[in-house]
């Protein structure tokens, strides 16, 4: 089975405030754009990642084993499988690849509670329901927004 698991972009963001276990609190604006990885799960256990995006920018800094946000997410949802990852998402370039990934294990699950997406991360419960939303809390707060046509140019260096 196959899941895609889409790039988002935060287009706001303030710091609210931090709660009293260090998190901080989240008023921002996120997008999800058409740049995606794409997830298949087969029966088994494993995580192998695949570089799309070439010169090994998909891949450079995505951490193997129980690291891997995958990997967490799967442990976190009870469920094992072998997770073939390819990644078109630049790692590290801020538009939660590894969050988006993680999302699109809990959607396979058949999982869609945001507090337990926000365990692994604060872009993650954005990331389970994608589109555009006003994302408050510690990310666990997805206000949908009304869709927007807008094209954006991405750019990462070195150029």
């Amino acid at each position: 089975m196959n899941v895609t698991a889409c790039a988002k972009l935060t287009l706001s963001l303030r710091v609210t405030g931090v709660r009293d276990d260090g998190f901080h609190l989240l008023d921002a604006e996120m997008v999800s754009i058409d740049l995606a990885d794409t997830l298949t799960f087969a029966p088994g256990s494993g995580i192998s990642v695949h570089d799309e995006v070439g010169g090994g920018l998909g891949v450079q800094g995505v951490p193997s084993g129980s690291a891997n946000l995958v990997a967490q997410a799967l442990e976190l949802v009870g469920r094992s499988a072998a997770v073939r990852i390819v990644k078109r998402i630049p790692a590290g370039a801020g538009l939660g690849g590894g969050s988006a990934d993680a999302a699109a294990v809990l959607r396979w699950a058949g999982t869609t509670d945001l507090n337990l997406a926000a365990q692994l991360g604060a872009d993650v419960p954005f990331c389970v329901r994608g589109g555009r939303a006003r994302v408050t809390g510690v990310g666990e707060k997805v206000e949908h927004l009304p869709f927007e046509d807008r094209r954006f140019v991405l750019l990462l260096p070195p150029l």
